[in-house]
């Protein structure tokens, strides 16, 4: 599982591939929620494998510790499991085909 960071002007564009698993969650999790140091960032999903209820828990936190802090994070999934998954716990629309604003609710 890896984390990839750009910055391109005020946002923040994060990259997860691999893995987010109950397996990998515990490695990630600090960065992940390391992205709430940062007012804007695009998410992108589309590198996923596999997630599990423990890596979709930890998406939710993130994503409701960034609506309490008034941050936003704008998922691009691009990935079927990832969009599945989303639609079921809110965090992406259903058919928004992998495009979702999350957090700020914008």
């Amino acid at each position: 599982m890896a984390l990839l960071l750009q910055q391109d002007g005020g946002t923040t564009r994060a990259a997860l591939d691999g893995e987010l698993t109950i397996f990998t969650a515990e490695e990630i999790q600090d960065e992940l929620l390391g992205l709430l140091n940062h007012e804007r960032v695009e998410l992108d999903l589309s590198g996923i494998t596999e997630l599990d209820g423990c890596g979709a828990q930890l998406l939710s936190i993130m994503l409701a510790e960034a609506a309490r802090l008034e941050k936003t994070v704008a998922i691009a999934a691009g990935n079927p499991l990832v969009d599945e998954v989303g639609a079921w716990l809110g965090f992406l629309p259903p058919g928004r085909n992998g495009q979702g604003e999350a957090a700020d609710g914008s």
